[in-house]
């Protein structure tokens, strides 16, 4: 475990945060995750292979993913549930992810705590709001949510034996794509141009795919995509609109489109996505 003098001069980047709810057999297929996440299981039970390491989890666990790992997942259960939050930690003397080194490369926790669930909780609440403070506050909330896992964690961890991974620490180019970011979410339900949208940002549209990329993990369509979709999820979840309305609401016109890449996303159509998240 490192001393308190090293974790003061972690360098922190909230990037993305989102609750998700997913049918039984649900299949996240192996991919490397250009980031790191916390998830908080909130319904259900999974399996998460975290490199070579298997994770069975259930309600109220806490799972630490480290940035450039290899990530899978399947549900076990209807109306699988997690909050999943999206970021970066490195110090500013290195690029390497040295976060990971701090609780051990994965790492679950069984959440005996209600205040770091609220902090969760909150963390959903203040994505949306448009106070000036916003990202004060998520940061706020991620530092208490990482402070209780370092708490929790015994140093036990085993520490692999990985190649070291690397960070992008650019905080311009994170601004940048940051503020991109913002705007997607804030208009997810328009027709957003590349061009348009570097513009904002003062770049090229070939420079800004590449800020986005690293930023994120995606390309500016394919966030603004997985964006629609999980609006649309918690629409068809929380309203009883008809599909065709909501894929108009999050700026899809044409509703057989909207259903084939729901099905893509989600592994169902959307009909079938709202009767068993309700249990219906």
């Amino acid at each position: 475990m490192a001393d308190q003098s090293v974790l003061q001069t972690l360098r922190l980047n909230y990037l993305f945060s989102e609750q998700y709810s997913f049918p039984i057999n649900w299949t996240y297929f192996e991919s490397t995750i250009p980031y790191a996440m916390i998830r908080l299981i909130r319904k259900g039970n999974a399996t998460f292979v975290i490199d070579d390491t298997v994770y069975q989890l259930q309600k109220d666990d806490i799972i630490y993913i480290p940035q450039g790992c290899k990530l899978q997942c399947e549900a076990h259960t209807d109306d699988f549930t997690f909050i999943s939050i999206r970021f970066t930690a490195a110090f500013p003397s290195s690029d390497i992810d040295m976060w990971s080194k701090l609780v051990g490369y994965d790492m679950k926790t069984q959440c005996q705590d209600p205040q770091i669930i609220y902090y969760f909780n909150c963390i959903i609440r203040e994505r949306d709001s448009s106070k000036l403070g916003k990202f004060l506050l998520l940061r706020g909330y991620l530092e208490l949510i990482l402070a209780y896992l370092i708490d929790s964690s015994d140093g036990s961890a085993p520490e692999r034996t990985a190649k070291p991974r690397t960070v992008n620490t650019d905080n311009k180019n994170d601004n940048r794509a940051q503020f991109i970011v913002d705007y997607m979410i804030n208009h997810y339900d328009t027709a957003l141009n590349i061009e348009e949208l570097a513009r904002m940002v003062n770049v090229s549209s070939t420079t800004l795919r590449r800020l986005f990329k690293q930023h994120t993990g995606k390309t500016p369509s394919e966030f603004l995509l997985d964006l629609k979709m999980m609006v649309a999820a918690k629409k068809i979840v929380e309203t009883n609109e008809r599909i065709s309305d909501i894929a108009y609401m999050v700026g899809i016109h044409d509703p057989n489109y909207f259903t084939r890449i729901f099905k893509k996303n989600f592994g169902v159509t959307p009909y079938t996505y709202r009767e068993r998240v309700r249990g219906l």
